[in-house]
């Protein structure tokens, strides 16, 4: 009897420890599946606690959301400070107690140094909107005192060559806002030629010195015959040969000018010849349009 209970102690004592071991392991197992239910139920979620998250830099678009208005303002018109508003803005935007409005607001030298000079410390009196820095130059009685400080070429362009744009202001033409380019017949209401576009007027006439006429070497005889219509009717009628020629052909240094007959000619005849005569080679030749002898 003995020697059966030893024959099958062994095996009985290691199914026992099997069933043993597996219902631990059962146990445990469940145990780790609850832990782990656990921890995924007290994850902090935005639902369960909004002011446990970590707040992330607002985005240009993000602040659009709310500024729109600013957003739409610096989309059409902001010209080089169409940036991300964080490259300005580098605070939290909001102002609060405590903080400068430097804090928020950074100076314009951070990035513009003294863009005019140390004559103009104060930005925003010429660009009153820094979201749109040019199209906001619209204070013109600010601007007039100090037009030629930006514009120097232009100033002494317009004092040197005296006209009558030498008399008004630059806001009388530039008026509305800064870079408004009036067309030139809000003055000039009957031009001499037929008014297209102001590039038709300053081919000639230059807007700050108009009284020095300019025009290129393929100007037309009829551009020039709108004020010089005598001139233009000796050539009609004459069949001589300055007939077939463009006014700017001599006339091409600059309006006005009449050149000196020898410098197509020469010297056709001689200088004891020349003498007898007091307007030279008019005193025969007559009008240098028509070329009737006399």
């Amino acid at each position: 009897m003995k020697g059966l209970i030893r024959k099958w102690q062994k095996p009985l004592i290691i199914c026992l420890l099997t069933v043993f071991c597996g219902c631990v392991s059962a146990q445990e197992t469940q145990q780790q599946v609850k832990h782990q239910d656990l921890k995924q139920k007290t994850v902090v979620t935005e639902e369960s606690d909004p002011y446990a998250q970590k707040i992330e830099p607002l985005t240009t678009r993000q602040c659009g959301q709310c500024h729109f208005s600013v957003f739409e303002k610096i989309r059409d018109n902001g010209g080089r400070h169409k940036i991300h508003c964080q490259e300005c803005h580098t605070t939290f935007h909001s102002f609060r107690p405590g903080m400068t409005w430097s804090d928020v607001v950074p100076r314009c030298t951070t990035c513009h140094d003294e863009a005019h000079g140390p004559a103009f410390p104060d930005c925003l009196s010429c660009h009153t909107d820094p979201h749109a820095p040019i199209n906001s130059l619209t204070n013109l009685d600010v601007l007039a005192k100090s037009c030629k400080t930006c514009h120097n070429r232009q100033g002494k362009e317009v004092t040197q060559y005296k006209s009558a744009h030498s008399e008004v202001a630059c806001n009388e033409c530039h008026h509305d806002r800064h870079g408004y380019r009036p067309d030139c017949t809000e003055c000039h209401s009957e031009p001499h030629t037929g008014f297209v576009n102001n590039a038709g007027c300053m081919g000639c006439h230059p807007a700050h010195s108009p009284r020095e006429i300019n025009y290129p070497a393929t100007t037309e005889n009829q551009v020039c015959s709108e004020c010089h219509a005598g001139v233009n009717q000796a050539f009609i009628k004459s069949s001589k040969k300055h007939a077939s020629f463009k006014c700017v052909f001599c006339h091409s240094d600059r309006h006005g000018f009449i050149p000196d007959c020898s410098k197509c000619h020469g010297e056709p005849h001689s200088k004891k010849m020349m003498t007898r005569f007091k307007n030279n080679c008019t005193s025969c030749h007559g009008d240098p349009h028509s070329l009737t002898l006399e």
